[in-house]
């Protein structure tokens, strides 16, 4: 007897459907299966018989063939044990096959039978929902996430037994009921417990990091120990342009297959970010592996990746970040297939201004210029150049530090990050005007042909960004980047033209680099 069943296996970021196909017949017991298949779908044959066993069905001594078509992708995971369990009862005859045609089966079996929880159900179901299959059966502890899609019913089974009763009609589930992307937002609308307001003073840092957040731009502080460098990083996704469904889904896709989804919090409606420790290997943080999984920059696509304490990382592993900054992408090339995925971060990086961190304090600082030099010069100018803002967290006021919460506020009420996001929305509107309503590309994601059109200078502009262009011997990236932030500053003020004043700030923030990385 023959019969198949639809699972699916994930491969990078992609989701590709697979027949598992089962053959029962007569002859020397036996349980062979092929198909390209991993190591960990190789160890399902014992957990599936035994499973099966466990679970009131006694099958007879007989051959079984298992094959997973197509052949040359990679089938890895434990989420084919329930096709392949349903798929061997069904060629007996114990399932119907009534239902099986329009079913997307995954999930893993214990040995009695009880079905656990897998990576990757979103992404499963977003392709089961694609492929026009009208249901889905996922283990009951990720019910919710599938929940997530529409258009297709989604059921949470606890063991085998439900499975099978379900299939031949005999036990009634109901589908998971839909939850919409505006109640899992308002879910968690007061989720943030960190605001700009509680940053003492450093208003042209709070200026820098409100212009990054308004064109996604890449920022890097620069200033003494307890400054607050990385107050102020953990404080950008307060500010960042609202997330949208398809950001969200696509982010909570990468998630699920990370294994990172919490069980409650099935989507992501929050910008990520991402702060790994400076001891990251270069796997981890670009991505890669035996098996490839996505590494930190792909975590914090759409939202922030936060390095801290820059100079303390391997000179390999921030030389690593210098191509997916600019393609957006990442490339892992494997024997067997090459897997891509995005890497759309905002990066915020701090550092010591020396090794002892109180440059140009010379009170606190004793370290000599060849010294200073060959600390930041463990970034290389390439490297440096990919940052459109540089900006000095300056020393703290006593002044603002012996306010109460309450006093500071009444003086300082537009550091908010309530206000500092309505103003990036501003900008973000603006670019969506100057677009026509087509879909907003940041300013930070700008073309060259795109710089041309949207950063049209007059002619005192031009004679201020020559001048600048000699005196710091900017690259032509550093010229771009210039060019691009003024044109977020003009947006913050709804300006269609970029005028001297917001080169000047623009230029103000590419002066620090120079400096250090000559």
């Amino acid at each position: 007897m023959f019969s198949k069943v639809i699972s699916g296996t994930i491969n990078g970021l992609e989701t590709s459907l697979v027949n598992v196909e089962v053959d029962v017949n007569n002859g020397i017991p036996s349980f062979e299966m092929s198909g390209f298949l991993g190591a960990q779908v190789k160890e399902s044959r014992d957990r599936v018989k035994i499973a099966i066993k466990n679970s009131g069905v006694n099958l007879k001594t007989q051959r079984i063939s298992v094959n997973m078509s197509p052949a040359d992708i990679r089938k890895d995971g434990t989420g084919f044990d329930l096709p392949i369990a349903i798929g061997i009862l069904a060629a007996n005859g114990i399932v119907s096959e009534r239902l099986l045609e329009k079913t997307f089966l995954i999930g893993e079996l214990s040995l009695d039978g009880k079905i656990n929880s897998v990576k990757g159900i979103l992404p499963s179901v977003c392709v089961a929902k694609d492929n026009n299959f009208e249901r889905c059966i996922v283990p009951y502890a990720n019910r919710n996430e599938g929940s997530v899609v529409s258009g297709i019913d989604v059921y949470g089974v606890r063991n085998l037994n439900e499975v099978i009763g379900f299939l031949n009609g005999e036990y009634e589930l109901k589908p998971v009921r839909n939850i919409s992307f505006e109640t899992f937002c308002k879910k968690n609308s007061n989720c943030d417990n960190v605001d700009f307001s509680e940053i003492r003073g450093q208003h042209i840092a709070k200026r820098a990091s409100l212009i990054a957040a308004a064109g996604m731009h890449n920022i890097m502080y620069i200033g003494a120990p307890g400054s607050g460098k990385t107050l102020m990083a953990k404080r950008i996704p307060t500010i960042l342009p609202t997330i949208t469904f398809e950001e969200s889904l696509e982010i909570s896709k990468i998630y699920s297959i990370a294994g990172l989804l919490d069980k409650d919090n099935v989507l992501i409606t929050k910008r990520p970010f991402r702060h790994p420790h400076h001891s990251v290997t270069i796997s981890a943080l670009v991505g890669g592996g035996k098996i490839p999984k996505p590494g930190e920059i792909t975590l914090a696509s759409k939202g922030v990746l936060f390095l801290d304490e820059l100079t303390e990382f391997y000179m390999s592993t921030i030389e690593a970040l210098r191509q997916p900054l600019e393609e957006k992408s990442v490339t892992i090339v494997r024997l067997h297939a090459a897997f891509t995925y995005p890497a759309d971060f905002m990066l915020v990086a701090a550092i010591n201004p020396c090794k002892c961190g109180y440059y140009p304090d010379k009170n606190k600082c004793h370290c000599s210029e060849y010294d200073i030099n060959r600390y930041l010069g463990k970034i290389s100018q390439p490297f440096w150049d990919r940052f459109d803002i540089s900006v000095e967290t300056g020393k703290m006021n006593y002044s603002d530090l012996k306010l109460t919460q309450e006093e500071y506020m009444k003086e300082n009420s537009y550091m908010t990050s309530n206000d500092m996001k309505k103003m990036v929305d501003t900008a973000i509107n603006f670019q969506k005007q100057r677009n026509n309503g087509k879909k907003v590309k940041l300013n930070a994601e700008l073309t060259i042909e795109e710089i041309k059109k949207c950063c049209q200078l007059g002619n005192e502009e031009n004679k201020l960004l020559e001048r600048v262009f000699t005196k710091l011997n900017l690259t032509t990236r550093g010229y771009h980047k210039i060019l691009k932030t003024a044109r977020t500053i003009a947006d913050l003020e709804e300006s269609d033209k970029i005028s001297c004043i917001h080169l000047s700030e623009a230029i103000s923030y590419r002066s620090y680099d120079n400096s250090v990385s000559r």
